[in-house]
């Protein structure tokens, strides 16, 4: 016994030395650029602030239970002890250890050993739904992944104490992000299915009626939640992307900045399960197979589109991956072989986070001169955003919500800073939020580099409200409007034009 229980420390003393060495290097990018370059990031950040500063003359914040709060909850009381920015790159480093953390301790569970494996996914964290900024849903799909190690390690003992913990489990995902309480969900529901199934089979009543409410006491406060403030018109409906995309998206969780190296990376990867499943070595555990097909289905039928949310099926491969990661334990044919993948699983890490070092420190570069502009404008500015619709979309370097630090940096009013009902926990005060209804970014785009349209009548009166407006994008033909505006900032896609007031300008 003595023995084993050497043998188990020992194995956990290597895997957490592993594992704390590979924090290091993922969280080295993180704090090596001025603002990480992801698309969203900008957009949170400056809510970090005004959450800090209880709002401002433009901004009020108004809590409430809502399904997306994780950053929300975390950063501002942080932002107490360490500067704001500081708070935020923490939250993103305590986000990739947690998916990492949780990851290594539900293989541990489920498999009674600690293994390397699970370090995989120190491959997969930079994926991209990391990249576009979904924090709060990574975020909670570390705490689901955790939860549903928690329930597991927890399953012979009281069911009070089991109960108790699941719900604050199940609360906790469902105040980080919706979408990772449906994952976590879904989870514990492969989980119970099979023995829930046996039991059902053998008409054992009082056990299949005893684990139905054990599993199902813990969702009764997020559904309530759900029910009580979720609120279906916040969105656009429901829509579904071709079939073929579902296939495409699981790209994604290798896609960053390099297409070909990174088709490789994820070639590899499916080659090595597909490998390994061929051999009948992959070994998925029994009490997780459930899960991982619930997941898998579950990704199949959902909508891109779902209401309020953008992209939902685009976030589930990541979970997907993760938790067969956490759910397998390979048995390789040799200590020669599982070395050999070691070491290339290694190099990969190491030469993905070559190119996302070698792209943050540009954008670092990019973005500490494109803020000396926002710099320049006086506290309390209303600044208007201009680009063009192909803007929304993913670049190694997005400058599109990079306007929004304005609020964060000279207390000014943004219109394009996320304070939608029903999911931030941030309001536009009555005045501004007409004026920031009132004109697109696509729409002021149009109207300054684009001849007169019917549709751009009136955007002139509209930009008169504004003291200056930010353009990003690169237009090599664009209108002259020398009597409205005047260039104080200018770099080759970030431009700022000051607002000149007259009436002239008022079309």
């Amino acid at each position: 016994m003595g023995g084993t229980v050497l043998t188990e420390r020992r194995a956990a003393l290597r895997v957490w030395s592993a594992f704390a060495l590979l924090m290091l290097l993922v969280a080295a990018p993180v704090f090596s650029t001025t603002v990480p370059p992801l698309f969203d990031y900008p957009n949170h950040l400056a809510r970090m602030h005004l959450l800090s500063e209880g709002g401002n003359q433009f901004y009020e914040v108004r809590w409430e239970p809502l399904p997306n709060l994780a950053q929300d909850l975390i950063v501002p009381p942080l932002a107490r002890l360490v500067p704001l920015d500081v708070a935020s790159k923490l939250f993103l480093v305590a986000t990739l250890g947690l998916i990492a953390g949780a990851t290594l301790w539900l293989n541990r569970v489920v498999t009674g050993m600690w293994r390397l494996w699970p370090l995989l996914a120190f491959t997969l964290l930079y994926n991209r739904v990391f990249l576009w900024g979904f924090l709060n849903y990574l975020f909670g799909i570390g705490v689901a992944l955790f939860g549903a190690a928690l329930w597991v390690a927890l399953e012979r003992k009281q069911w009070w104490l089991r109960a108790f913990t699941s719900t604050l489990v199940a609360l906790a995902c469902y105040f980080s992000h919706v979408a990772a309480f449906g994952f976590y969900a879904l989870v514990i529901l492969g989980l119970e299915l099979q023995a829930a199934r046996l039991e059902l089979r053998a008409r054992c009543w009082p056990a299949l009626g005893s684990r139905m409410v054990i599993a199902g006491v813990q969702f009764v406060a997020p559904a309530a939640l759900i029910a009580g403030y979720w609120d279906k018109r916040a969105g656009a409906g429901v829509s579904y992307p071709a079939i073929w995309r579902k296939a495409d998206l699981l790209f994604s969780v290798f896609d960053n900045y390099n297409r070909v190296f990174d088709i490789v990376c994820f070639a590899s990867f499916l080659a090595l399960l597909a490998w390994l499943a061929a051999a009948r070595r992959l070994r998925l555990s029994p009490r997780l197979a459930w899960a991982v097909g619930a997941v898998a289905v579950v990704y199949l039928i959902l909508p891109s589109q779902l209401y309020g949310g953008s992209g939902v099926d685009h976030r589930l491969p990541i979970a997907l991956c993760l938790l067969v990661i956490g759910a397998t334990a390979p048995e390789f044919p040799n200590r020669r072989i599982a070395a050999a993948i070691g070491v290339l699983t290694v190099v990969v890490l190491l030469a993905r986070l070559a190119f996302i070092e070698h792209v943050w420190v540009e954008a670092g570069r990019v973005y500490s001169a494109d803020l000396a502009g926002i710099d320049l404008l006086p506290r309390g500015a209303r600044l208007a955003v201009a680009h063009p619709a192909s803007a929304v979309n993913f670049v190694p370097i997005p400058e599109v919500h990079l306007p929004v630090l304005a609020v964060a940096r000279r207390e000014a009013f943004v219109p394009t800073l996320f304070a939608y009902k029903g999911q931030q926990p941030v309001a536009l005060r009555a005045p501004y939020a007409a004026l920031a209804d009132a004109a697109t970014p696509e729409a002021l785009w149009d109207f300054l580099w684009r001849d007169d349209t019917a549709e751009n009548a009136g955007l002139g009166r509209i930009l008169q409200q504004y003291d200056f407006l930010v353009a990003i994008g690169n237009e090599p033909q664009r209108r002259v409007l020398s009597g409205c505006f005047q260039r104080i900032f200018t770099r080759p896609n970030f431009e700022i034009l000051a607002v000149l007031h007259n009436s002239a300008c008022d079309l």
